[in-house]
């Protein structure tokens, strides 16, 4: 459910520049990879913002998402 939120605003994008900088992947080989830290990073963020931890609200609670 949170990969999907965050994936939900590029549903309309049409294109998409990747700037790569160092070692690793390049091109859109790197995107999956971004999409996954965007997501790990994600419940940190959340609590940092709103004091709330995604990690304890249970999923019927819609204090997030509701």
């Amino acid at each position: 459910q949170v990969a999907e939120a965050v994936a939900q605003p590029l549903l309309g994008t049409r294109r998409v520049t990747l700037v790569a900088g160092g070692s690793g992947d390049i091109g859109v080989s790197r995107l999956p990879g971004e999409i996954l830290d965007v997501v790990t990073r994600l419940p940190a963020a959340v609590e940092a913002l709103t004091g709330v931890s995604v990690t304890q609200v249970r999923p019927d609670t819609r204090v997030l998402w509701g």
